[in-house]
């Protein structure tokens, strides 16, 4: 996951007389800020406008017009007002962090972060100035550089949960697996109903194959969050790595709950309900994944296995032979497709399909030949 909106707009919330001469103006930007703490922002546009045509070197009514509109998600105009504040005062440090966010916000990284170093060098204690550079250096891959943003930002801010929480992706980008759940640890204690943090941490001690500290990290997430399928998936994908097929088949029964065409949750309840000799839902969890991915070999081959052993041999032979059709040089399905004509007693044919078997290097087959072809 990944965080977009980093911090929070700052406005002047209350009268302030500072920039400005014309009591007019001064009228119009306080009644502007009425209507900004209303959520009114387009009828604090409006005011805002009035102050600056009546005062056009009111810096602060640029400052606040170019907030409100970051609040109407209107970047662009933003950034023209940002730059005529820093036209009027180019040490107003917020004037060029906010002005990052914006040009931020719209792809422009380059410039955005030209605006918070030059934020940055101006006030050192802006801590959304580091963050937003680091996200833009984490977007870039530049992961060690981000971390030091990141490390910035928590040293003015030490519980800044974005910092913790994008210092911990990096890490886990870097494979410093051990390094990443200090900070994923770091954020829970301080935020602990943040499902991500769980959800991360777990996929770290997955990496370092921690199984049952990662199972314990996706149950606390799903009980923040019971309606997110990942977690489900990868509680299931640790469950099936310490060879627990009835709790990893359950997890896997519950992401398709929420998303019944998830192809990897499909696959890995497939193959648990044969690990159980669930064949029967082996079998239709095959078939919903060949009608996700009618051109995967596997899936008929691994079909063809549950319809083999809930002896279903003519359904058996089927699947051996398309996914034949689809992989000629597949010796796993020529052997068991060999086994299904055994048990169909069509001897010769089998034994045409074991010899193909054997001459694709299949070891098994070597063993079954001279029963099978000397009969």
């Amino acid at each position: 996951m990944k965080l977009y909106k980093l911090f929070v707009i700052i406005l002047y919330s209350s009268m302030v007389f500072g920039q400005s001469q014309n009591a007019e103006a001064i009228n119009f930007f306080n009644e502007a800020i009425n209507f900004f703490n209303q959520k009114d922002f387009e009828n604090a546009i409006v005011n805002y406008s009035k102050a600056i045509k009546l005062d056009p070197n009111y810096t602060k009514a640029y400052y606040n017009r170019g907030n409100t509109k970051l609040n109407l998600e209107d970047y662009k105009g933003a950034i023209l007002d940002y730059d005529q504040v820093i036209l009027q005062d180019a040490k107003f440090a917020k004037a060029y962090m906010y002005k990052g966010f914006a040009e931020m916000k719209i792809g422009e990284n380059k410039s955005a972060v030209k605006s918070f170093n030059r934020a940055i060098e101006i006030d050192q204690n802006l801590d959304a100035a580091f963050l937003n550079r680091g996200i833009i250096r984490q977007k870039l891959e530049n992961y060690e550089m981000a971390i030091d943003d990141y490390n910035q930002a928590l040293k003015i801010k030490p519980s800044n949960y974005s910092a913790l929480y994008n210092t911990g992706l990096c890490k886990y980008k870097l494979g410093l697996f051990q390094e990443a759940i200090t900070y994923f640890t770091d954020g829970i204690n301080s935020f602990p109903t943040k499902a991500e943090l769980f959800e991360n941490r777990g996929k770290c001690y997955m990496k370092l194959l921690k199984y049952q500290e990662a199972i314990g990290d996706f149950t606390a997430a799903i009980k923040i969050n019971p309606s997110v399928l990942d977690y489900y998936y990868y509680r299931g994908y640790a469950k099936m790595e310490i060879e627990d097929y009835v709790g990893s088949n359950m997890d896997f029964s519950l992401a398709l709950q929420i998303n019944p065409t998830h192809e990897n949750s499909l696959k890995n309840k497939a193959i648990t309900s044969l690990q159980l000799k669930k064949f029967d839902e082996a079998i239709i969890d095959y078939t919903a994944l060949i009608g996700l991915n009618s051109k995967d070999e596997t899936n008929y081959l691994n079909r063809g296995l549950a319809f083999l052993q809930s002896d279903a041999y003519k359904e058996a032979e089927s699947d051996f032979r398309k996914a034949i059709d689809l992989k000629k040089d597949f010796a796993e399905a020529y052997f068991n497709l060999a086994n299904a004509l055994t048990k169909l007693e069509k001897v010769v044919e089998a034994c045409e399909m074991m010899k193909e078997a054997a001459k694709l290097k299949y070891l098994p087959a070597d063993a079954h030949l001279g029963s099978l072809c000397d009969q």
